[in-house]
């Protein structure tokens, strides 16, 4: 009896240390098939974005062909930028993008380069970009990671950039504020 217990724990120990690396080799391929989300600065506290406020810009006309790393395709369930967006005075703001452009037909990383926001909407260096082209919900998940007690889903109404509603969802209530 002794044998067979020592034998299943090589054997399974062996199989755990297999998994965990194979784990670590995976983590980092992982971590990239989910495209990172859109941040939004509002009330000095920085919530992730369900929702792609720069996707109506592009509608109905020619979008570059952004990338999340140079010479790395996009696929279908990515956006291939990471938009930081800032709601101050009631008015949506795009402060910031990451992603990369490349030459077409480029071969090698050396002929891409990082995305700017004066590059796509001629503004001058780090002046945001008021997004009056938006019109739709963002949401503002709870954060999990969270030390505040009964954070709540927040859900906030644009009509061509400007605030028009904001609504607390809570399980108990729902509360909205009109503008």
């Amino acid at each position: 009896m002794k044998r067979t217990a020592k034998g299943f724990a090589r054997r399974w120990t062996g199989r755990l240390a297999l998994s965990c690396l194979l784990l670590l080799m995976l983590l980092p391929w992982a971590a990239q098939a989910l495209p990172p989300p859109e941040r939004l600065e509002w009330h000095g506290r920085t919530y992730a974005v369900l929702g792609d406020p720069l996707a109506q810009r592009y509608a109905g006309r020619d979008r570059p062909r952004f990338m999340p790393a140079p010479l790395h395709t996009a696929t279908d369930e990515e956006r291939g930028y990471s938009g930081r967006w800032r709601l101050e005075d009631d008015r949506l703001y795009l402060v910031d993008i990451d992603s990369w452009l490349c030459i077409d037909a480029a071969v090698y990383a050396g002929e891409c380069h990082r995305v700017t926001l004066p590059e796509l909407f001629g503004v001058a260096p780090g002046k945001p970009v008021f997004a009056d082209w938006y019109s739709g919900e963002l949401v503002l998940p709870p954060d999990a990671l969270s030390s505040r007690a009964r954070e709540r889903t927040i859900r906030i109404t644009l009509k061509a950039g400007k605030v028009t509603r904001i609504e607390t969802v809570d399980e108990a209530q729902p509360a909205a504020r009109d503008h």
